[in-house]
Formats: structure tokens, C-alpha cells, sequence
């Protein structure tokens, strides 16, 4: 434990240092091998205790998810600095708090803790995100600045009903109690409620698209790699506090199509990777509500990567082209960023032997056949929506290699790992399963990709009246379950 605070601390540490200094690609860098040297100290893992001793301290752990999640941000944040090492040093200042925000909410097993760095993550992701001054990208954060700060109000109300009734915040105390009565079903559906908005899941996330795609490439990457896994991880969180598995499993599908059908029409290239990003969430949900929590942390992991992957070959694709239009990038495309579009998209739609089938594969092991469907069926709607990619893949003379080698080879070598350690992910059936889904997903796109589907677009005020009807509908499930 001692050795995971101090790789925190320094990282808020180097930080600050880096802000008050002007140095921060230096201290970005010293911060990522101080992660790196007390990931190498802490592991395995290290069981629950209390920073500050009981009864009023912080539950922390180093399990399964702390490690994942440590894994991921330190390999994000050394692709990020790689590949915008030119970017200026309050950018990377920043950045590197943000990391740090996620380390210490990875392994946190504190209800309020969670509260605390769930809101530090929104200030810090909506400055970096508003930062260039752009006007698309101020709108963004505002909204999402709004709707977070909706959730979290909701969050603490929860809370406080939660430790009123059972006056405990640490995860563990709260798994073991028996209590299930109506003020604790209604905190725990407002906790949920909280944790939604921020993760992005659909209806209650309407910020996401927008923040994710207007904001700096490098911010896109770990938005949509790293912090809005904080929100899956407190999901986790709440699921082994709570008995919200069927829940999760609806929020799972509404959120896997959902986000899959405003992506089919959307031609904006990284607008179209912030609905994914919406719809991959659903993939993660459905673990966790299938009680497949290795398959929920492995697609974490393989998402962070892939989707990372995607949106810094994105950023690059827009700068070089001069426009956002997928048809427009046609041709315009350097080439390192058009091999990484291609192996990103590949991995999201599940081609074997990358990390995207492995972890797809890993969900569906032992999984009821309606459960299989299902998650065959948000394969085909992810490769439907990525067949329009299919002209970006040939690249041009020029652009960076940077963190897009890193990330590409993250992709493949989680994807090899993966198959390496689960020999049942070998069998004919999975690798044919894949490749139909992509299959069947292109014929649907050549199907649909004239026609412009009727769906409802939603403004602020669509937005904030969204969070609240969805909060008090689930509230109210809770209620009578």
C-alpha cells in the first residue's frame, strides 16, 4: 500500500512541480517512471487498508482493476507524451494531474474518496478541453462541466442516504451488509445515477460525443482511453457494494445500441468516435451485469488501448486533411495515422488476433445464448459504422509515428496475450463468429449508408431533462425490484 500512495503522490507532486515550473514535459516524464517504479513495487497487489487508520479512513486496495487501470494510464500517458512531446508544457502539466487523479481513484475503495476524484478528473478533463479557446470546444466543456456536475449532485445525495442508513462508505463494509431497504435502494439508484453520467453511458452521458470530439487530440486519447474508465471502476465499485447486476446488463444494451446507431450516419470522424466510445461502454456494462468482471476489466483494458489508438490517428487525420469529414479526408490521410485507423478499427470490431476479439471473446465465454446474440448483434452495429473508415486506410507520404507505433503494438501484444492465456479463444467457431459479424456489419452499412436515420438530436436543455428523467427512472426501479 505504501508504495502505491507514494507513486500517487509523486505523481501529483511532479505535477504541481511541472506547473509552477514551466517544465512539464520533464516532469511528465519523471512521473510516469515514478508510476512505473511503485507499480513494479506494489505487485502483485496488496490487500484493503485504511490510510489514516479506522474508523474515518480511506479504504484503498491494489486488486485486480487498481492494476489494469495502473497498467493503462502509464502506457497512455507515455504514448501521449511520445507523440505531442511539442505540445506546451502546461499541457502536459495538466495532463500528467489528470493521470494522477486516475491512479488514485483505481485504488480507491471509498464511496467519498470516489466522489472526490470523480470530480477532480471532470475540472481538470473540461480545462484541458477548453483550453485552445476554441468555440466548438468551449460549448463542449460546458455542457459537460453541467451534466457532470448534475451527476454528482445526484452521487451525493446518494451518499448521504447510503451512510445514513448504514453508516459506512467503504466498499467492503457495504458489501457485507444486510440491509436492502427503500432509503438505501433509492441511495444506491442515485450513487448509480451519478456514476452513469460521468462514465457517459446513454441518456445519461449526452456530453460525451461532443467533449470528446472537439477537445485536443491528446485530451481525446485519454478521455476516451483513461478517465472514462474512472467511471466504469466506480460502476465496478457500486456493483460489488450493491446487488445492480440486472441493472447494469439493461444500461449494458441501452448504451451498446445506442451509441452504435448515432454512429452509423455520423460523418464527422471524431464525433463518430466519441458515439463509440459511448457504445464500447456497453460492452463493459454487459460484463459487469453478466458477472463476467474479467471479460468487463480485459475489453477496459483492450478499449483504453484501441480506442486510444484511434483517436490520436483521428486528431492527426484531421490536422493533415484541414477538415473533420470522413468523406472529405479521403486521400489526405498520412500514412502512419491511416495504419493505426486501420488496426484500431480492426481491434473495435473484433478481427481476431487483436485485442478487440480477445476481450469480446472472453465476455462471451460461459454466457447464456441470448447473451451471445446479443453481444454478436453489437458487433455487426460496430463494424456497420466502421465500414466508412475503409477509405481512410490508404495513407499518404508524411505525418508522425509517435505514440501510434506504441499503441498499435499495445493493441496486437494484448491480443496475442490474451490468446496465449486462453486457449478456448483458439476454437474455429470464435474466429468464425468474428469474421461473419464483420461481414454481416458491411453489408448492413452498403444497406443503410444512403439513408439518414430519424434520431432525435439533443441540445443542453434536451441533455439536462434527460439525466433527470433517466435518474428518477432507474431511482424508481431500484425502488420496486
Amino acid at each position: 500500500m505504501i508504495a502505491a500512495l507514494a507513486g500517487v503522490l509523486a505523481y501529483f507532486a511532479l505535477a504541481l512541480l511541472g506547473i509552477v515550473s514551466a517544465r512539464g514535459r520533464e516532469t511528465a516524464v519523471l512521473a510516469v517512471f515514478a508510476g512505473l517504479a511503485s507499480l513494479a513495487l506494489w505487485l502483485p497487489g496488496f490487500p484493503e487498508g485504511f490510510v489514516g487508520g479506522l474508523p474515518w479512513g480511506i479504504a484503498v486496495a491494489g486488486d485486480l482493476w487498481a492494476l489494469a487501470f495502473w497498467s493503462l494510464a502509464l502506457f497512455l500517458h507515455a504514448a501521449v507524451i511520445l507523440h505531442a512531446w511539442s505540445k506546451d508544457s502546461l499541457r502536459h502539466a495538466l495532463i500528467t494531474l489528470l493521470v494522477a487523479t486516475c491512479l488514485a481513484g483505481s485504488i480507491s475503495r471509498d464511496l467519498f474518496n470516489l466522489y472526490v476524484v470523480l470530480e477532480l478528473s471532470s475540472l481538470l478533463s473540461v480545462i484541458l478541453i477548453a483550453k485552445e479557446g476554441r468555440s466548438a470546444a468551449l460549448w463542449a466543456a460546458l455542457r459537460y462541466i453541467l451534466l457532470a456536475g448534475l451527476g454528482m449532485i445526484f452521487y451525493l445525495f446518494g451518499l448521504g442516504l447510503v451512510y445514513g442508513r448504514t453508516g459506512a462508505l467503504a466498499i467492503t463494509a457495504l458489501s457485507q451488509t444486510e440491509v436492502w431497504d427503500k432509503p438505501l435502494r433509492i441511495g444506491a439508484g442515485l450513487l448509480l445515477a451519478g456514476a452513469t453520467v460521468k462514465t457517459g453511458v446513454f441518456l445519461f452521458g449526452l456530453w460525451l460525443p461532443q467533449a470528446h470530439g472537439h477537445a485536443p487530440t491528446e485530451v481525446s486519447v485519454l478521455l476516451s482511453g483513461l478517465v472514462v474508465k474512472l467511471g466504469v471502476l466506480a460502476l465496478a465499485r457500486l456493483a460489488e457494494a450493491f446487488p445492480l447486476e440486472p441493472v447494469l446488463l439493461a444500461l449494458g444494451l441501452l448504451t451498446g445500441f445506442g451509441g452504435v446507431l448515432y454512429a452509423l450516419g455520423e460523418k464527422d470522424l471524431k464525433i463518430m468516435l466519441g458515439h463509440h466510445t459511448v457504445s464500447q461502454i456497453g460492452y463493459m456494462l454487459l460484463g459487469l451485469g453478466l458477472s463476467a468482471e474479467l471479460g468487463a476489466l480485459l475489453y477496459l483494458v483492450a478499449h483504453g488501448l484501441f480506442k486510444g489508438l484511434l483517436f490520436l490517428c483521428a486528431g492527426e487525420a484531421v490536422e493533415a486533411g484541414a477538415t473533420r469529414s470522413i468523406p472529405e479526408l479521403v486521400g489526405k490521410v498520412p500514412w502512419p495515422a491511416a495504419l493505426g485507423l486501420a488496426v484500431g478499427s480492426w481491434a473495435i470490431v473484433g478481427l481476431p488476433p487483436l485485442a478487440g476479439f480477445v476481450a469480446k471473446n472472453y465476455l462471451s465465454l460461459a454466457q447464456p445464448i441470448w447473451a451471445k446474440a446479443f453481444l454478436f448483434l453489437l458487433s455487426v452495429g460496430t463494424a456497420a459504422s466502421f465500414a466508412k473508415l475503409l477509405t481512410l486506410f490508404r495513407g499518404q507520404g508524411g505525418g508522425k509515428f509517435g505514440g501510434i507505433m506504441l499503441l498499435a503494438m499495445g493493441v496486437i501484444a494484448l491480443g496475442l496475450w490474451g490468446i496465449l492465456h486462453n486457449p478456448a479463444v483458439l476454437a474455429l467457431q470464435a474466429w468464425v463468429e468474428a469474421v461473419l459479424a464483420v461481414g454481416l456489419g458491411f453489408l448492413t452499412y452498403l444497406l443503410v449508408r444512403e439513408k439518414r436515420l430519424p434520431l432525435p438530436q439533443f441540445f443542453l436543455e434536451h441533455a439536462l431533462l434527460s439525466v433527470l428523467l433517466a435518474t428518477v427512472a432507474l431511482s424508481t426501479i431500484l425502488l420496486i425490484a
